[in-house]
């Protein structure tokens, strides 16, 4: 299902660049396991399309998103709103 599987080799080398060396190529190959697992997993549960559109189309859902809805604090006051 993968188009670009996730190895122990990618594992060892992402660990080094973020200051945690891994010389364990057993443990980086449950690390890439699960870390492609995960990958597969959020791929089958968000629509295709969604990777397909160039950053631009996301404005119209960002901005739907960014409204307020009814009862939210429009303040940013989280307590406001609230029974």
């Amino acid at each position: 299902m993968s188009n670009t599987p996730i190895d122990a080799a990618a594992v060892i080398t992402l660990a080094g660049a973020a200051g945690m060396p891994l010389a364990d190529e057993n443990m980086a190959a449950r690390i890439a396991a699960g870390a492609q697992s995960a990958v597969d997993a959020v791929r089958l549960s968000v629509r295709e399309t969604l990777f397909d559109l160039e950053p631009a189309d996301f404005l119209p859902t960002l901005e739907e998103l960014a409204e307020p809805s009814a009862g939210a604090p429009q303040d940013g006051n989280p307590a406001q709103g609230r029974s």
